[in-house]
């Protein structure tokens, strides 16, 4: 091959092109880079048709169910005493498995989980009405396996390999590889992860829209690098940094507390590890374990445990975010150079393979990137630092939800609020505040307000009524475990509350209606009568007319809380009648389960998941604008 000085033009014959799986046009390459397609064997033998070559891996595509939004939720929408993580269990009444598709490098937090009860009985039966199955549940016998799986939709470039835990089942857009016992599954996963490795796919597929399990099984693998002990080690560690940093993300089944908790907590301990723990509960944290590698101890600012602010906490998490992608970038590096040196790869190759390596997937766009996050159910976390503000809204967040996850009722007023009884139930901001003040001490609290005014840019009480849920329901990745009642969707409300998801039943809307809503409405409606005799009284003593025009003004906006109250009342009294609901949903089985839960009046049926049941919510205008983005 002759390549110009300008790396623009190529000279290459038809049969140096052939020289690699497909005989993809890839010009580019080197023959020295084609020669490794020779030279070592497949990463399947079998899918590449090669089967005079050693075994490495089965590559294998998973389940297709055909319509995820019946069979599939986010973890958090069950509870997790009904996630299996073996097919017997699933046998025994648990139906919910967790779900592997797309991934990110080394971990990959799998926030989904499939019905998979009665090992899979409704979606072996998913079938059109003339007989024709639709779901794919394709090489079972894999299910539940330890592997190694990647993101079929392109959307970096390098193949984003990570490690698959024991106890999932692999999606069809999320395939695996499954290793023979004498190769090492972390030493492969470095190598997969390894700039060579990302090149040798883009020469089997130029264009990168989707990587196929064709494609990568064509890999050349050298048995000694997916074998070796530096690579390995490098996995290992590449792995357990990215693992211990979700354990600060609420929504990762690793999820101990958020980062800044956690930092608090080993300052106050001296720098040492702080709980490991994980506080879901979910089967696939069970052996979470800190790792002992320099690299993940915490990196804290000079900071002292009596004068740390919480803006300055906020600044050591981000601090300690930056030492650990140094980390797994210095990583990354070393994992590289290994690679080159096992493989043989000239300086020459070697500059080739980073030239390439640099060009963006030609699929890859802004679209295409957040489409693909929303169909694998990935972690939506931005590719940059968290700012220090998102860890203070983080921790706010986290207050609020075990304040929800504490009530009885998983009912909470944004204000303090008397009950039907006369019971003082105090509201969302009070509870907030109250972890505030144990977290941080009685005495600091005017300081952590102040902080935390600075960062949210309004008070924690505002931050709270207003722009809380809307944060929640992007954080919860347009499943919300959190209902935010109100009697005006967009602007201050007259009332709001806060409806717990795993509390939902059927008396939800009634309690709330006759024990917290009830009072406030009749109060509403005494101040509206005061309000008029007061405007009586001055237009029949002929007030002066700054009076009269405040008088009428105090009268009308008591009468618009009023029938503002009013009106919350009757949607709900409304939503307690039978209706039938048109939904737009691209699977008609939401519209079919919306209906059912109405059919009687409003009667949640939390197995449907959340999509479901906030709908005739949403529809009956009672919510925050926020809640359109729960749709699919």
């Amino acid at each position: 091959m002759e390549i110009s000085t300008s790396r623009v033009v190529y000279t290459v014959t038809l049969g140096e092109l052939a020289e690699v799986p497909g005989t993809p046009y890839t010009c580019w390459a080197s023959k020295s880079l084609r020669d490794l397609f020779e030279k070592h064997p497949p990463l399947d033998r079998d899918v590449a048709g090669r089967l005079d070559e050693p075994k490495i891996a089965d590559v294998k595509q998973g389940l297709a169910t055909a319509d995820d939004l019946r069979f599939t939720r986010f973890w958090w929408e069950i509870a997790t005493e009904e996630i299996a993580i073996t097919c017997d269990e699933t046998r025994k009444g648990r139906k919910w498995v967790p779900f592997a598709k797309g991934g990110r490098p080394f971990f990959h937090d799998i926030l989904l989980v499939v019905n998979w009860g009665n090992n899979g009985e409704e979606i072996k039966n998913h079938r059109t009405v003339d007989g024709r199955l639709l779901s794919r549940p394709q090489n079972e016998t894999f299910y539940f396996r330890e592997g190694l799986a990647w993101p079929l939709i392109v959307s970096s470039r390098r193949l984003d390999f990570w490690r698959l835990p024991s106890g999932v089942i692999f999606g069809h857009k999320g395939p695996c590889v499954f290793t023979e016992h004498r190769v090492d599954d972390l030493a492969l996963l470095a190598l997969a992860n390894s700039a060579l490795v990302a090149v040798l796919h883009k020469v089997l597929d130029p264009i990168q829209h989707a990587r196929e399990v064709g494609t990568v099984a064509c890999l050349p693998i050298s048995t000694v690098a997916a074998t070796h002990a530096s690579l390995s080690t490098l996995g290992q560690k590449a792995h357990s940094i990215t693992r211990e940093w979700s354990t600060g993300y609420e929504t990762s089944p690793q999820f101990i507390k958020p980062w800044l908790l956690l930092v608090l907590e080993s300052l106050r301990a001296s720098g040492s590890k702080a709980s490991m723990e994980a506080t879901t509960g979910h089967p696939l944290a069970r052996d979470l374990a800190w790792s002992n590698a320099e690299s993940t101890k915490l990196t804290l600012l000079p900071l002292s445990v009596g004068q740390t602010s919480i803006s300055e906490l906020a600044r050591a998490c981000v601090e300690r975010e930056r030492s650990l992608r140094e980390q797994t970038n210095a990583i990354q590096r070393q994992i590289d150079d290994e690679v080159y040196r096992l493989y043989g790869i000239s300086d020459e190759d070697r500059q080739l393979v980073e030239v390439e390596l640099g060009k963006p997937p030609e699929s890859e766009t802004e679209e295409t990137a957040e489409a693909t996050e929303l169909a694998n159910g990935e972690d939506a976390t931005p590719t940059g630092l968290m700012p220090p503000e998102e860890h203070i809204r983080r921790l706010i967040h986290y207050l609020a939800h075990q304040a929800f996850r504490a009530d009885s009722d998983g009912v909470v007023p944004q204000l303090d609020t008397y009950t039907a009884d006369g019971h003082l139930e105090r509201g969302l901001a009070h509870r907030v505040r109250q972890q505030l003040g144990e977290i941080f001490g009685e005495a600091a609290l005017p300081g952590v307000e102040l902080d935390l005014q600075t960062s949210l840019g309004k008070s924690l009480d505002d931050w709270l009524a207003t722009d809380f849920f809307a944060y929640h329901v992007g954080l919860y990745r347009f499943r919300p475990l959190v209902w935010q009642i109100t009697s005006k969707p967009r602007g201050e409300a007259a009332y709001s509350c806060f409806v717990y998801w795993h509390s939902l039943d059927d008396d939800t809307l009634r309690k709330i209606q006759e024990i917290y809503l009830r009072p406030t409405v009749e109060g509403g409606m005494r101040a509206a009568n005061l309000a008029a005799m007061r405007l009586s009284e001055r237009r029949a003593s002929h007030a002066p007319l700054r009076e009269l025009r405040e008088a009428e003004r105090d009268h009308q906006q008591a009468e618009q809380r009023h029938q503002e109250l009013q009106g919350l009342v009757e949607k709900i009294q409304c939503l307690l009648q039978p209706q039938q609901l048109t939904v737009a949903s691209r699977s008609a089985w939401v519209s079919e389960k919306v209906n059912e839960i109405v059919a009687r009046g409003y009667r949640p049926n939390r197995d449907y998941g959340v999509r479901v049941n906030i709908e005739p919510l949403k529809q009956a205008g009672i919510m925050p604008a926020a809640a359109d983005r729960v749709k699919g």
